[in-house]
């Protein structure tokens, strides 16, 4: 009796997911995230007894992240990536990217096997998000503990060395924190300090906005495409800690505009949840919104969304 009560109440789950799934987009967010997660976690632990035999080979993260690939069809993520031709020579180079979210992981994972042979800076407190600070250090991740200036930069110091000595490429976000804003947050010293003392290239990649499908505010987790641009490698050879402020303004500004201009084809959600429309209802909204113009709002309590491969173009834009 036990069983046949659990029995049933799982059907009625498997029924009843798919539909608030579909139109409470707050549901999908926390579904969403909960699965990315759970799945970080249980790969890490999967992945361990494979790499620990090379502990800080960078090729591990092949294998670490091989499995995660997975997650972005499963979250409706699309990834284009643009000038790939940039970033698969086998040279040593400090990569900047933009931070919007922890989304951004996702995309390391989908560009792993261009590059190869790449790592990254983390904040230590990472390491200590078992178990994927183990499997992160098992891969090579470098963590910098922020708080101790001279431990950081002796960190730095050293990922810098296995950088030239090994022939990797160092992943480094310049904003230091997350930011979804029109304007990426002023870069920080480090990543720049690097490249100059070791006469690295630089190698710039923009993330588009994610503002089309992704608001935290307004809990919202659609389906998206982003686009991924891999800039020209900057050179530094000849340069001092003199030319850094031109070094840094130089790069940002490179990847504002790109920035700009690929985020400018999606709707951007609000970053308020008070600046937005009062939530209607469902059946309000779809009997008075034109089915091309319907997607999801701040505070609605269900919405329909666009998926990114739609013909409407009218939906991202």
């Amino acid at each position: 009796m036990l069983a046949c009560d659990y029995t049933n109440l799982l059907i009625a789950i498997v029924m009843i997911v798919p539909f608030v799934y579909e139109f409470s987009h707050r549901f999908r967010l926390y579904l969403k995230f909960f699965l990315y997660y759970s799945m970080v976690m249980l790969c890490s632990v999967l992945s361990i007894p494979f790499i620990i035999w090379r502990p800080g080979d960078v090729r591990n993260t092949l294998i670490a992240t091989y499995p995660l690939r997975l997650l972005n069809p499963l979250l409706g993520l699309h990834w284009q990536v643009e000038g790939v031709e940039h970033i698969t020579p086998d040279r040593p180079a400090i990569v900047v990217a933009n931070h919007q979210s922890s989304v951004d992981f996702l995309g390391m994972v989908y560009m792993w096997p261009m590059f190869y042979k790449i790592t990254a800076i983390a904040k230590k407190e990472l390491f200590y998000a078992m178990p994927f600070g183990l499997t992160a250090w098992l891969c090579g991740t470098r963590f910098i503990d922020r708080r101790n200036p001279d431990k950081a930069k002796a960190s730095m110091n050293a990922a810098l060395e296995y950088v030239k000595e090994k022939s990797v490429k160092l992943w480094v976000f310049p904003e230091g924190t997350r930011s979804m804003s029109d304007e990426m947050l002023p870069f920080k010293k480090g990543a720049f300090h690097l490249a100059v003392e070791g006469q690295l290239p630089i190698l710039p990649i923009v993330y588009s906005s994610y503002r089309g499908f992704l608001s935290h505010p307004c809990k919202i987790f659609n389906p998206g495409h982003i686009i991924v641009t891999c800039l020209p490698p900057i050179s530094t050879k000849g340069m001092t800690k003199a030319d850094m402020p031109y070094l840094m303004e130089e790069v940002r500004s490179q990847m504002m505009e790109v920035y700009t201009k690929t985020s400018s084809q999606h709707k951007l959600y609000p970053l308020s949840a008070s600046t937005v429309t009062p939530p209607i209802s469902l059946a309000k909204f779809l009997l008075e919104v034109p089915r091309s113009q319907q997607s999801p709002q701040c505070g609605t309590s269900a919405a329909p969304y666009p998926h990114p491969d739609s013909d409407n173009k009218g939906e991202f834009e």
